[in-house]
């Protein structure tokens, strides 16, 4: 999870309350944080939060929520939006390849040492925690008093326009160049991969502010004597642009700045005035919060728990609801289960009277004793357990490994977000050479495995696939062989109690060297493949040693 540093002389000014260390350590579990550790001579305390809520990757999100904690303020805060005349025109050609923005102007900036670092650390966060790495969400922070409005936000071809990147050599690179040779360029190149043109941001002298979502241009550089800024946001998800804006401002409010909107200009659909800081309504019922969380409140007494997360909250018009009023800051709440934890903060977990569950205790499925038993099992052999998404990718699965399947024989994903993660995994092996590949440098033998599940094609099953649980292991090193991995599975055999009832019979596998492979039997039954990877995919996962692998269906042994 990420974490972050909280220094309590900076708590202390943001909520205009002393603090003591002990007491603080103590107070940040009940708003959802994690100590991480404490650090009593320098007066700091390093916490985690939960990715599902950016809002806290600032000091000033979290003492935003330690006041509703405290009572020193209640309800949602009120931020004021002043006014402006920015204008940014957004051309219709950036559909394409960016479709969406959203800016901000902030007034009045004035940030120490501390703000400036918290500044930095948001970005970042935010482009982690809701830009996917800048795929979804992209931030642009510029100097507003060194551009001219109104801005232009388009597409263009590669070689069209050229300007100074931030961080660059000073000479000026045209988009194609900046994704060749700039650092940002090449790391984040692959999310403008097969675009015909680029979005790009100019002001009205046609100066380049920004390339999104790769890197902004020198003329906007943020600077300690800067005072007022502009913020744009782009991006694939309106409702998460949006949201990265919102916390971002209210984040520079906090510390003191003014808050001023800006006319997004869509030209052939509704224009936007953001940032945007309304509220969302929600009606929830009461019972069914109390049910959840098992009290009886009054209406009174729920509505004070939600002031106290920063909530506003009064009594619906239809019987037994209650409206509740979301900060436009707050991302997380999806569902109306949502409120039955926010009410639990603001009532105080402490103060929840401990029982012992009714019914039947639960206990781990035959499925996950087993998974839980060959891990141990590999960790005994001197592997490394790896976990892997079961999303995968169409080549990387099947060209890389030399096997050919026509789409039908494939699950695929319909409406992928990223073409990095089309289609799910049939097996584990493929994911394990990733994990060397990207490895590689580190010291000899890597002997890793990974225990999950893959996803199968099945007629008899009603969502038309089914899965399985695998075995998957690999020896890379200079010396790794047919001999080497054959004794892994001759433990692993032994250790699940079947050290006389299998067999390994010769096969012919276009993932294995021919005479190095076999097919592994249970009885009369396949249960799994053992060899040495072939050359011709060892190449294209860049690796330069032998591969011993082996990969078993685990259903056989429940």
């Amino acid at each position: 999870m990420p974490t972050l540093e909280l220094k309590i002389e900076r708590l202390e000014k943001l909520l205009n309350k002393e603090l003591n260390l002990e007491d603080l350590e103590y107070d940040l579990q009940w708003i959802s944080l994690d100590m991480e550790d404490v650090n009593k001579e320098d007066q700091t305390l390093k916490v985690e939060y939960n990715p599902n809520r950016p809002d806290f990757a600032s000091p000033e999100g979290i003492a935003r929520a330690l006041k509703g904690y405290y009572e020193l303020e209640m309800g949602i805060p009120d931020y004021e939006i002043k006014s402006g005349n920015v204008v940014v025109n957004v051309d219709p050609s950036v559909k394409r390849v960016r479709p969406f923005i959203v800016c901000g102007v902030i007034r009045d900036v004035f940030l120490d040492e501390d703000e400036v670092a918290t500044l930095m650390n948001i970005q970042e966060q935010l482009h982690w925690a809701i830009g996917r790495d800048r795929r979804k969400v992209a931030i642009g922070v510029h100097d507003i008093d060194k551009i001219e409005p109104p801005f232009r936000y388009t597409a263009v071809k590669p070689e069209s326009v050229s300007f100074v990147p931030l961080h660059g050599d000073g000479d000026p690179m045209n988009l194609k160049e900046i994704l060749q040779y700039h650092d940002k360029g090449i790391e984040y190149a692959h999310i403008l991969e097969g675009k015909e043109v680029y979005p790009i941001i100019f002001d009205k002298k046609d100066q380049v502010l920004s390339f999104p979502p790769i890197i902004n241009g020198v003329i906007t550089t943020v600077t300690d004597e800067t005072e007022n800024l502009f913020l744009d946001i782009t991006g694939t998800d309106l409702e998460a642009i949006n949201l990265t804006l919102n916390i971002l401002s209210t984040t520079l409010a906090d510390m003191g700045a003014k808050i001023e909107s800006v006319k997004v200009d869509y030209q052939d659909e509704e224009n936007l005035i953001t940032p945007n800081l309304e509220p969302k309504k929600w009606n929830v019922s009461i019972d069914y919060i109390n049910d959840y969380i098992g009290l009886n409140l009054s209406v009174n007494e729920m509505i004070k728990c939600f002031e106290k997360v920063r909530m506003n909250a009064k009594k619906s018009n239809k019987k037994d609801q209650l409206d509740i009023w979301v900060p436009a800051y707050r991302g997380d709440i999806m569902h109306p289960v949502d409120f039955t934890e926010e009410c639990a903060i603001g009532y105080g977990y402490y103060n929840l009277e401990k029982t012992i569950p009714q019914g039947a205790i639960g206990e781990f499925h035959p499925q996950e004793n087993l998974a839980n038993k060959v891990r141990h099992i590999m960790i005994g052999a001197g592997y490394l357990e790896v976990l892997n998404f079961i999303l995968s990718n169409k080549t990387r699965h099947y060209d890389f490994m030399r096997i050919k399947k026509k789409d039908s024989e494939l699950v695929q994903i319909k409406n992928p977000v990223s073409k990095e993660y089309n289609t799910t995994r049939t097996s584990l092996l493929h994911k394990l050479m990733e994990t060397l590949q990207f490895n590689r440098s580190e010291e000899k033998p890597i002997r890793i495995f990974e225990v999950g599940d893959v996803i199968l094609l099945s007629k008899k099953e009603e969502t038309g696939a089914k899965r399985e649980l695998h075995l998957a292991a690999t020896s890379y090193h200079e010396n790794a062989d047919y001999t080497e991995i054959k004794s892994t599975l001759d433990f692993v055999m032994t250790s699940l109690g079947h050290p006389n009832e299998f067999t390994v019979k010769k096969s012919k596998s276009p993932q294995y060297l021919e005479e190095r492979c076999g097919d592994i039997y249970l009885g009369k039954k396949k249960i799994g493949e053992i060899g040495e990877i072939h050359p011709g995919i060892l190449l294209n996962f860049k690796l330069e040693f032998p591969v011993g692998a082996l990969e078993l269906n685990l259903q056989n042994f429940l």
